[in-house]
C-alpha cells in the first residue's frame, strides 16, 4: 500500500489489468479508510505516552482527593501524568513547610481580615510561602528586587490605607502575580447557608446580624411561633464572652451583638465611621481617631456602673490591654505607643518595623481598628505593680467572660445552661438616638434601618444539628444555619414557607505549584524555546491552569454549588479584588499553546505524516494521501465515461 501511494506521489504509472481495475480501486479506497480507522484512535494513557510526570499531594479525607483525581484525568488529556500521594494532615503540613517533595498540592487558606496584605504567603521569606517564590523569578534591575516582592512591600506603605491609589496598587499586584508568576490555580469558595421562615422580612445574611436588626420584622405568625416581637435561632453553647479569649463562633456571635468597633467594615470591606466619628493621618506614622460622644454603656452585671459613657479612656484601655495580655499581639505590633489628647480623641503612633531605628509606615494597621471596644471603667478597677497593665485576676474579668456588656443594640438578659441565651434591646443604645444617627457619614437608615420592631433575640442551645433542623421545620426556630444539610436545603428551597440565603466565606482553596528550582519541570527557570520572555516552568504552570476544568470539578464534587474564584486573595475581600484579573478559564487550545511554548509540542507544518496530541486522540495528518485518492477516483470515472 505504501509503495502504491508513493508511486502515485512520484507520478509513476502502474499497469493494472482492466478486468480488475474497478475491484482494485475499491480495494484501495477501503484499505485506506480502514487504515485511517487505526490512525485515529484513543490515546493510551500509559506513562510512555506522557511528556512528563508530576507529583500531586494533599491530605486524606473530605473532597481534596477527588480534586486530585479529576486533575489527573484532565491533565492526562494534555499528555501530563500525575502521581497522586495522599497523606494524613500532620504529614501533609510537614510536606508543605519542610520537605516540599511535590509539584502540585491542594490546600486552602481560611480566616478573614479586612486588609489585602498577604505578606507571609507570597513573599520570598514568608513562612507560608509553600510555592517557593524567590525574587530571581521576576527580578527588576531598577527596583533591585523581584517585582512581586516590591508590590507586597510597597503595598504596606501607601497612605491613606483605603485610598484609591492603594486599591489600584493591589489590583496591579494581583495581575502580576497571577500572570507573570502563576504560583497557584485558585479554585472554590464555599458558601454558608441559612434558612428562615418567609414571614421574617428584612434579614440579610451578607450583613452583620445586628445591621439587619433595625430592618427585620414579622409580617404574620408562622406555625409554632410564640411571638412576633422576638427572633429565635439555634446555636451551640458558647464558652467565653470576653473577645480577647474566644475560640469558638458561638461565643463570637454573641459578643458581636453586644460590643462594637471604632470602624465598621461592610460586606465589601468598605470602612464606615461607627464609634469613631472620623480619623486622620497627621503624618505617615501618626494616626488620630475621633470618638463619638453620647454613646452610653450598658449596665454592668452587678449594677455598680449604670451611667457610664464611651470616651477616649475606653479606646486607650482596649488597645493597651490587648498589647499586654492577649495572644493576638501579632496583629497589633505596629502600635509604638498611644496618647489621649482629650476625652474624645486618641492618637496612635505607628511603627511597621520595630527592628529598625526609624518609625516605618504600615498601612495594614487600619484593618485592626475593628477591634471591639471594652469598658475601661469596669475592667480596669485594679492594675499590676506597674500601675498600667490591667489585673486580669480581678473578679471583674471572670464576671465579664460570662456576662459581657457593651454599647450595641442588644444586651445580655439571661442565660440558662444547656437551654438558651436571651438578649434584649438596650433601650438607651445610641442606635435609637436620632440626634446621633442623623450623622450623614453613617447613612444610618439605609444601612441599619429604622423599624426596631424586634425586642428580643433568643438563642436556643441545640448541639445536635438534626435536632435543630427538626425544631426549625416545626416552627420553634425562626432562623437556622443549614450549610451542612445539602439535600434538605433543596427541599426547603422548594417549600414556599421558607427562604434560603447564602453568602461566601473567607476561604481560598487552590492547587499550589512548587516553583522551586529543584522541580525540574514546573520550577524550570530556563527560557522557553519559542518565547525567551517566559520560563519553561511558567509556561507549564499556565498550560496546567488552562487545562484544569474547574467548572467540571465543581459540578462533579459540589453539584455546582461553590463559587469559582480567580484571585490569590479571598473573594470576600470585595473592593480589593481586581475586576479585570487574568482568568484561567478552561481552554484546551491555550493549554496546548503554552505547553508548546515550553517545548513539549513540535510544529507540524512539513506536510508529511506527523503526530499531534489532541483531546483524547492521536491524529495522523494524511492530507496528501486523501488528495491522491480523490485524484485516482476522478481519473477512473473519466475513463469509464469515455
Amino acid at each position: 500500500m505504501q509503495a502504491f501511494i508513493e508511486a502515485l506521489r512520484r507520478g509513476q504509472i502502474i499497469h493494472i489489468p482492466s478486468k480488475i481495475k474497478g475491484h482494485f480501486l475499491v480495494t484501495i479506497i477501503l484499505s485506506l479508510l480502514l487504515g485511517n480507522s487505526f490512525f485515529i484512535q484513543p490515546v493510551n494513557t500509559g506513562a510512555s505516552d506522557h511528556f512528563f510526570t508530576l507529583v500531586a499531594k494533599t491530605n486524606t479525607g473530605g473532597t481534596r482527593p477527588d480534586y486530585l483525581n479529576l486533575l489527573k484525568q484532565q491533565l492526562d488529556i494534555l499528555g501530563i501524568n500525575v502521581d497522586i500521594v495522599l497523606q494524613d494532615w500532620p504529614s501533609f503540613v510537614m510536606e508543605l513547610i519542610a520537605f516540599r517533595d511535590f509539584d502540585i498540592c491542594y490546600v486552602a487558606l481560611v480566616g478573614g481580615g479586612a486588609d489585602p496584605d498577604f505578606t507571609g504567603v507570597y513573599d520570598e521569606n514568608g513562612s507560608l510561602n509553600l510555592f517557593g517564590y524567590d525574587t530571581s523569578m521576576d527580578y527588576n534591575e531598577t527596583l533591585g528586587t523581584g517585582l512581586n516582592e516590591w508590590y507586597m512591600k510597597q503595598g504596606t506603605s501607601i497612605i491613606p490605607p483605603y485610598s484609591e491609589e492603594r486599591i489600584q496598587h493591589y489590583w496591579a499586584w494581583e495581575q502580576h502575580l497571577m500572570d507573570k508568576i502563576c504560583p497557584l490555580i485558585p479554585t472554590f469558595v464555599p458558601k454558608s447557608y441559612e434558612a428562615h421562615w418567609n414571614n421574617l422580612k428584612g434579614y440579610n445574611i451578607s450583613e452583620h446580624f445586628t445591621q439587619s436588626w433595625g430592618k427585620m420584622y414579622f409580617n404574620s405568625t408562622h406555625q409554632g411561633q410564640e411571638s412576633m416581637k422576638e427572633l429565635v435561632r439555634a446555636d451551640n453553647a458558647w464558652s467565653n464572652l470576653h473577645p480577647f479569649f474566644q475560640d469558638d463562633q458561638s461565643s463570637e456571635f454573641i459578643t458581636s451583638t453586644i460590643l462594637e468597633p471604632l470602624i465598621w467594615f461592610d460586606s465589601g470591606l468598605h470602612p464606615w465611621t461607627h464609634l469613631a466619628t472620623g480619623w486622620e493621618m497627621l503624618n505617615d506614622t501618626h494616626f488620630r481617631v475621633h470618638i463619638r460622644e453620647g454613646v452610653k454603656w450598658q449596665p454592668d452585671p452587678e449594677g455598680n456602673f449604670t451611667n457610664e459613657y464611651l470616651d477616649a479612656r475606653d479606646v486607650y484601655f482596649t488597645y493597651q490591654a490587648i498589647l499586654g495580655i492577649s495572644s493576638d499581639l501579632g496583629e497589633y505590633f505596629w502600635i509604638k505607643h498611644m496618647k489621649i489628647i482629650d476625652n474624645y480623641t486618641v492618637d496612635f503612633y505607628i511603627d511597621g518595623d520595630p527592628n529598625t531605628s526609624e518609625d516605618e509606615v504600615y498601612s495594614p494597621f487600619f484593618s485592626t481598628l475593628s477591634l471591639p471596644i471594652l469598658p475601661e471603667h469596669y475592667l480596669n478597677q485594679s492594675q499590676l505593680i506597674d500601675g498600667v497593665t490591667p489585673d486580669i485576676g480581678h473578679p471583674s474579668w471572670d464576671k465579664y467572660s460570662a456576662q459581657c456588656f457593651g454599647t450595641s443594640i442588644l444586651q445580655l438578659e439571661s442565660f440558662t445552661e444547656y437551654d438558651e441565651t436571651t438578649l434584649k434591646i438596650f433601650d438607651d443604645c445610641w442606635w435609637l438616638n436620632e440626634t446621633l444617627t442623623q450623622d450623614p457619614a453613617l447613612q444610618w437608615k439605609e444601612r441599619f434601618g429604622d423599624k426596631w420592631e424586634l425586642e428580643k433575640l433568643r438563642i436556643k442551645i441545640i448541639p445536635e444539628p438534626l435536632d435543630a433542623l427538626d425544631k426549625f421545620i416545626a416552627g420553634k426556630i425562626d432562623l437556622l444555619a443549614i450549610t451542612q444539610f445539602s439535600n434538605k436545603r433543596k427541599q426547603l428551597n422548594n417549600n414556599p414557607n421558607f427562604n434560603i440565603q447564602s453568602e461566601i466565606t473567607f476561604y481560598l482553596g487552590f492547587f499550589g505549584f512548587n516553583m522551586r528550582k529543584s522541580r525540574n519541570i514546573i520550577g524550570n527557570r530556563d527560557p522557553c524555546p519559542s518565547d525567551p520572555t517566559m520560563s519553561v516552568g511558567l509556561a507549564v504552570r499556565k498550560a496546567i491552569s488552562y487545562a484544569v476544568n474547574r467548572e467540571e470539578i465543581n459540578n462533579v464534587v459540589h453539584s455546582g454549588e461553590q463559587l469559582i474564584t480567580d484571585y490569590p486573595i479571598y473573594l470576600k475581600m470585595g473592593i480589593w479584588c481586581n475586576p479585570n484579573i487574568i482568568r484561567y478559564n478552561y481552554d484546551y487550545n491555550k493549554a496546548r499553546e503554552y505547553l508548546q511554548k515550553a517545548g513539549f509540542y513540535s510544529d507540524c507544518s512539513s506536510g508529511t505524516v506527523s503526530t499531534l496530541k489532541t483531546k483524547g486522540y492521536e491524529i495522523l495528518l494524511v492530507l496528501p494521501v486523501l488528495l491522491t485518492i480523490i485524484a485516482v477516483m476522478y481519473v477512473y470515472k473519466k475513463k469509464r465515461t469515455r
